[in-house]
């Protein structure tokens, strides 16, 4: 038997309760809890994703196959451009860091290329599948 003290429409009672099953931790046998380690500016790097059919949908969006266009993985807002227009890019080098879920998120490039144009600027919301930039 368990004593509980329960209030009821502002009006509090002193009750004596039978406990069938008792889901609590047994005191004596302190719950396991991992070590957690805090992680400041966590960057999740995303590799951009080749097109697909779907993408093709949408106006703004990259065909099936394109090469020359760079779409974003997922919905976010930009938050840097760390290249600009006309530079030269290897596969890997980041080309955009992105907020999505508070995580700010890098895209890199796919491919070796030159950048023709950029499509997108700082503070932009994207959607996934919107075309970034495009390769020459």
């Amino acid at each position: 038997m368990k004593k509980l003290m329960i209030t009821v429409n502002g009006k509090r009672y002193e009750v004596d309760v039978e406990v069938v099953h008792d889901d609590d931790v047994i005191e004596s046998q302190p719950a396991f809890r991992p070590p957690v380690r805090a992680v400041d500016n966590y960057v999740t790097p995303v590799h951009a994703p080749l097109p697909t059919a779907a993408t093709a949908a949408g106006k703004g969006k990259a065909g099936a196959g394109d090469k020359k266009s760079l779409t974003s993985p997922i919905n976010g807002v930009i938050l840097e451009i760390p290249v600009k227009e006309g530079e030269t890019v290897k596969q890997n080098d980041i080309l955009f860091i992105l907020e999505a879920m508070k995580m700010k998120t890098n895209i890199s490039s796919p491919q070796n290329g030159k950048i023709k144009a950029i499509k997108v600027k700082v503070s932009d919301k994207i959607e996934a599948g919107q075309v970034l930039l495009t390769f020459e």
